[in-house]
């Protein structure tokens, strides 16, 4: 439990110009890297790797810490994981 702590929601932000809309990316884990191994992870086991970014792109804008009611209503929200368990929370996957 204390480990929980130590995890932070983050949102990759893909397409700029729906920054909280659905094209973009969520995960709760212990750093922006291990964020992106578990969504990476999780495209590929779903045979999504097509949409997995790349992470090198200086264009990818993260936030750490995403404060959720942010995200859109419509679509995001109430299509989201738990947020705060480590793993990918937008898309939910459901794995």
């Amino acid at each position: 439990m204390i480990n929980s702590m130590l995890l932070k929601r983050y949102w990759f932000i893909v397409f700029p110009e729906a920054p909280y809309g659905p094209k973009n990316f969520g995960a709760t884990a212990y750093s922006i890297e291990h964020a992106q191994a578990l969504i990476t992870k999780a495209l590929i086991s779903h045979g999504l790797q097509v949409l997995i970014p790349n992470w090198n792109d200086n264009n990818i804008e993260v936030i750490e810490n995403i404060d959720i009611r942010l995200l859109d209503q419509g679509h995001v929200i109430p299509n989201m994981g738990m947020v705060t368990f480590e793993g990918v929370w937008f898309p939910w996957l459901k794995m």
